[in-house]
């Protein structure tokens, strides 16, 4: 009786390590691409050349990502999911709905300024980015702040400083699209160290302009 006991426990052991082995490669794997990313630039980096920093075959790196640009989103989904997170866990109380939203897109443009070069790849190879492991997992970061903003559109429409009859998920696509736009902006616009508080201020006013809409004052 004793011994299916011993090979259930054995059986334990060995996931245990197995895992921890996959969790190690994705590491190495994930610091290869991002240090070469840096030192090489995205376009001259192989996928070769990866692998064999990371001390894998190329096999096995395919087995973590479809292809480069998979690769390219694998440093950044865990860090962009996190910092969704952490940027609609606030509760801005400002008076005006553009105020609300820049404190929250502050976390996004804080993260992009740090590593303006990787943000600019990132940036660039989104554009139709449907296939892939690493793929889905950005699409969802992407439905999770558009929740975040619907939310933030529906507390405003709740606290009175906006006036809607529209669906609140038109609305805060509308301003995530503000938002995409208005990152690449800023990035393209100073190719050394982008300037965060000059960023924040252009978003600002264009979503602004979204807030007042285009109807004449009475």
């Amino acid at each position: 009786m004793p011994e299916p006991i011993a090979r259930s426990g054995n059986r334990t052991i060995e996931g245990g390590l197995r895992e921890r082995s996959k969790a190690r490669k994705l590491g190495n794997i994930r610091r290869a691409a991002r240090e070469l990313f840096v030192e090489k630039g995205y376009d001259a980096t192989t996928t070769r050349a990866i692998a064999k920093r990371a001390g894998v075959g190329l096999g096995t790196l395919f087995t973590y990502a479809a292809d480069k640009r998979d690769l390219l989103f694998l440093i950044f989904n865990d860090e962009l999911i996190d910092l969704a997170g952490q940027a609609f866990g606030k509760s801005p109380s400002a008076p005006a709905l553009a105020d609300r939203l820049v404190a929250v897109f502050h976390d996004f443009y804080a993260y992009f300024a740090r590593q303006p070069n990787l943000a600019r790849f990132l940036l660039r190879e989104l554009t139709f980015y449907t296939h892939g492991p690493e793929a889905h997992r950005f699409q969802a970061h992407r439905d999770q702040i558009v929740a975040g903003v619907t939310a933030l559109v529906a507390r405003a429409r709740a606290d009175g400083i906006i006036a809607m009859a529209g669906d609140d998920t038109l609305v805060a696509r509308a301003i995530f699209d503000i938002y995409t736009a208005e990152v690449r902006r800023w990035l393209a616009g100073d190719r050394s160290e982008p300037n965060l508080a000059q960023g924040l201020t252009a978003l600002r006013r264009v979503l602004q302009v979204l807030v007042d809409g285009l109807q004449p004052r009475r």
